[in-house]
């Protein structure tokens, strides 16, 4: 199941957000900066969205259904990060973005997999250091295979 690529193309296909965070490289607007490795870049500007692997996720069966389809609840966290310039509206801006993006909104997963339910909760304030400001959110997806 592979959520990794399913969040970064739903966060890179959305023009508000893109419009919101820098690029990476620097001044290539074809790749907004969402990273879903680590580390980030440290050439990175900000501010970028970071998620990396999920935080916890519950095989199950659908023991309802005779085929006994396979699904996975996994929670995740998003991480909006930028400079701290005295101000966090852009950061809660941006944050309040990915969650209109991921909240109930369309996901698609590869590998014959339905996305049963996704719900955001934040966002919440991430902690960072005093140069930067950042917001968190944690993504829950509910798949089974189809």
């Amino acid at each position: 199941m592979d959520f990794t690529t399913a969040i970064h193309d739903t966060l890179a296909a959305d023009a508000t957000l893109v419009g919101l965070i820098a690029s990476y490289p620097s001044g290539s607007p074809a790749s907004p900066a969402v990273f879903t490795g680590w580390p980030v870049p440290p050439d990175a500007e900000r501010p970028y969205v970071f998620s990396r692997g999920e935080v916890s996720g519950r095989h199950f069966d659908d023991l309802d259904n005779a085929a006994g389809k396979p699904g996975q609840d996994v929670l995740r966290d998003v991480f909006v990060i930028a400079d701290n310039d005295g101000s966090e509206l852009a950061v809660e801006a941006i944050a309040r973005r990915v969650r209109a993006i991921l909240h109930r909104g369309a996901l698609t997963i590869s590998g014959g997999l339905h996305v049963m339910t996704q719900c955001v909760n934040g966002p919440f304030v991430a902690e960072t250091d005093a140069s930067l400001t950042g917001r968190g959110l944690t993504f829950r997806i509910v798949a089974k295979e189809t």
